[in-house]
């Protein structure tokens, strides 16, 4: 990856370098043309000016003599020849009459010694549509114009090497320490990746940065922290499950023996405490076999079907009264009104059972109540115990797979709550909890209206 940036930035100096280019000799084009265009408005005046000195056939060696003046004071040496190519009013000429002070300042203007290398441009004379002549002209060396030329496209090129210069090292150099800076945290993300692939969930990364490095860092840390737990979860799982499977086992051994030597002697008694454990193992059983769904991706979008609330919930507490009425419990509605809705009826049912059957579990006293209602196009269920509660503490903790407080003294995975967790969620909706220790929890789904 550190390549590929420092690549990507080679290439925009590149292009930015080129543009510069570009650019730079544009301004000295365009220069060109616009001295060029000045030249050739100069010459235009010119040639008016000689073809106004043209009449019938003769020429005005007074107007000659101005438009040779004015040619050489705008710095062109100029020839003027007839149709037959003879020059009409040579310009020395004209230069040997002028007075010592005006050659004086003509000199100062020009090269007026220097030899002109550069050929005659040839420009034809008109009157009245007839050609009566050419005009050649050249440019004079004008000092102070060349100089100024000269320095103009000196400065350019100049600039133009010390910009290459300064912006190439420059932008090379930001490019390494930019490349360097961008690729640390990706490296860094790509070691602690490394440690994770190899089982070490307690790698951290530093996210100092509020921008999207920053962000995919902390989300990598969220990451490891959830791979860290869910590691610890899974070692108290094998630890839970090795010990809930070692008891009854053990128990059913240890009836069995007595039973085949003798030393219990009713029969259906021993067989009785091992139908309890056996019916432990199939708790167990269904517990591991419900993570196992989850996993192989049980909880997916099923088929919606319309209910009625109230009668649903009726069907639920009537299947679950005996159990309550067993332990001195209640279950009971606490609302009557009727609420038709479409939702997967499946997995609701399976939320509320779970739901019902932890409050079942931690409930000594009292009972449990059920309440629903809508409110802004959602659906709200709430299941209401009068049991032992949750300590704050613990309240993040109750949905993750495989949690069980050891103080609950309750059997089983810890399952239950995580599965209803991902059941509301796969239906689009979330569970909220409250709990005070010594009165109670409520459990609170809410689910879309319609889905």
């Amino acid at each position: 990856m550190r390549t590929k940036l420092f690549l990507a930035f080679i290439v925009i100096i590149l292009a930015a370098l080129l543009s510069t280019i570009v650019f730079a000799l544009m301004i000295i084009k365009d220069f060109d043309n616009y001295v060029s265009s000045i030249r050739d408005d100069q010459i235009h005046w010119i040639t008016v000016s000689i073809e106004g000195a043209y009449d019938e056939g003769s020429w005005d060696s007074q107007v000659l003599s101005e438009s040779i003046h004015w040619a050489m004071m705008l710095g062109l040496d100029i020839k003027i020849l007839d149709v037959q190519g003879k020059e009409v009013l040579p310009s020395h000429h004209y230069i040997a009459s002028l007075s010592p002070s005006m050659k004086h300042r003509m000199e100062e203007l020009f090269h007026m010694h220097t030899d002109i290398n550069h050929p005659y441009t040839e420009f034809p004379i008109y009157a009245k549509s007839d050609k009566i002549g050419t005009l050649m002209s050249r440019s004079f060396q004008k000092k102070d114009l060349a100089e100024k030329e000269a320095i103009f496209k000196g400065r350019v090129s100049h600039f133009l090497y010390i910009y290459l210069l300064i912006a190439g090292a420059g932008t090379i150099l930001t490019g390494l320490l930019l490349t360097q800076y961008l690729s640390k945290p990706v490296m860094s993300l790509k070691k602690a990746s490394e440690k994770i692939a190899n089982g070490d969930f307690s790698v951290r990364i530093a996210s100092e940065s509020s921008d999207e490095v920053g962000d995919l860092a902390r989300t990598f840390n969220k990451m490891a922290e959830s791979l860290q737990k869910e590691e610890e979860l899974r070692k108290h799982l094998m630890s839970n499950v090795a010990h809930e499977l070692r008891t009854p086992l053990t128990i059913m051994k240890t009836h069995v023996e007595a039973m085949a030597d003798g030393i219990v002697m009713d029969t259906r008694k021993g067989l009785d405490n091992i139908e309890v454990e056996i019916e432990r193992l199939i708790a167990l059983v269904k517990g591991i076999e419900d993570i196992t769904a989850a996993e192989a991706s049980f909880f997916v979008k099923g088929e919606a079907a319309q209910i009625n609330l109230r009668d649903f919930l009726s069907g639920l507490v009537e299947d679950l009264a005996p159990s309550f009425q067993s332990r001195g419990l209640y279950v009971k509605i606490a609302n009557d009104a009727e609420l038709v809705v479409t939702t997967d009826v499946e997995k609701l049912e399976r939320v509320l059972i779970n739901i019902l059957s932890n409050a079942l579990k931690f409930t000594d006293h009292g009972g449990v109540s059920i309440d629903y209602s809508i409110e802004n196009k959602r659906i709200f269920i709430e299941v209401r115990d009068t049991g032992r509660g949750i300590p704050e503490s613990e309240l993040p903790l109750i949905f993750n797979r495989f949690y069980r407080p050891e103080r609950s003294g309750a059997e089983g995975l810890g399952l239950g709550l995580a599965i209803v967790k991902e059941l509301v969620e796969v239906m689009g909706g979330e569970i909220t909890v409250k709990s005070t220790v010594g009165a109670g929890s409520r459990f609170r789904v809410s689910l879309p209206f319609g889905v």
